[in-house]
């Protein structure tokens, strides 16, 4: 008797359940197809891949790919490139610009104004990289750009933008917050959202002026999505935009020791049918990931278990 109990219970249960399996089922195969079925195309990065051998046929080659990117040329120019450009995202995108914009917002008591400034804000996060590297072109054109008729006009001789790489690190960190600020505060404006709204009105009886609410009531607040955004943006650390580095600077050459990444690596080396060093450098990107999410998340576990991840 027991057993049929339990029987039906597990048959409701299921039941119940059905509907979300169903919405989440699209998911699940798109995981499987496209997230987890193509991780056996690792044993490429320790093979001499060929297409006529396939991944099968190929011979391996063990940590030989792996050598080769490390001790080639181009290895510390893409590794510097990359780091440095994902800190500053980090920094400037994910944090400070992120949280700016967001406590900003949050202070706009208009709901009309509000909206118009997230619709502003957001409309850049998606135009494709196509478009907005035309709309560089329009300002940093060496013979027809805005600025150079600007600086002309001024007296000024004009700059061959995509033939000095000095300029370029400003350029891509502008392009950057112009393009990501709006997004990321998004995930600032919904924990600014969820703040009891007593805290303020007992701070503003306590004396405290609006900047020092925002300061010691808003700010604390974002502490958890902060360290939420720093765990997932460390993951990605030796992840590359390939729009923002190949489109944005029309893959000049003379701009690669300032721009060019380990994505546009890659790029380069699928062009040229280096499977091989191309996957060794793909999962020497993905394992450095894991265990950057995994370290960081442990050590904001330590430092308070409320705002790790997991």
């Amino acid at each position: 008797m027991s057993d049929g109990k339990v029987e039906i219970s597990h048959k409701g249960r299921f039941k119940r359940s059905l509907p979300y399996i169903i919405i989440a089922l699209p998911a699940a195969i798109y995981m499987l197809l496209f997230n987890y079925l193509p991780m056996f195309g690792i044993v490429i990065a320790f093979k001499d891949y060929t297409y006529a051998g396939g991944i099968f046929g190929s011979r391996w080659a063990g940590f030989k790919h792996f050598e080769y990117f490390f001790t080639s040329n181009d290895a510390v120019r893409v590794l510097r490139n990359t780091i440095l450009y994902n800190i500053a995202s980090l920094l400037l995108v994910g944090l400070f610009f992120g949280m700016l914009v967001a406590l900003m917002l949050y202070e706009v008591r208009s709901k009309l104004a509000n909206k118009i400034y997230q619709t502003t804000m957001l409309l850049p996060f998606f135009l494709s990289w196509v478009i907005i590297s035309g709309m560089a072109l329009l300002f940093l054109n060496p013979s027809s750009g805005l600025i150079n008729s600007l600086l002309e006009a001024m007296g000024h001789k004009g700059i061959a933008w995509y033939s000095e790489a000095k300029y370029w690190p400003f350029i891509i960190c502008f392009v950057m917050i112009w393009k990501d600020a709006g997004m990321a505060s998004l995930y600032f404006y919904a924990a600014l959202l969820a703040i009891d709204t007593s805290l303020f009105e007992a701070a503003s009886l306590d004396g405290a002026g609006r900047l020092r609410q925002i300061w010691y009531v808003s700010v604390p607040q974002l502490a958890p999505m902060a360290c939420i955004t720093i765990i997932n943006r460390l993951g990605h650390i030796f992840s590359a935009d390939l729009g923002l580095y190949y489109q944005l600077t029309m893959d000049s050459g003379p701009l690669y020791p300032t721009t060019d990444v380990l994505a546009t690596f890659m790029l380069r080396g699928l062009q040229g049918g280096s499977m091989s060093a191309t996957a060794a450098v793909g999962l020497f990107q993905s394992v450095v990931g894991l265990i950057l999410i995994l370290g960081s998340n442990a050590i904001i576990k330590k430092i308070n278990s409320e705002n790790a991840m997991f």
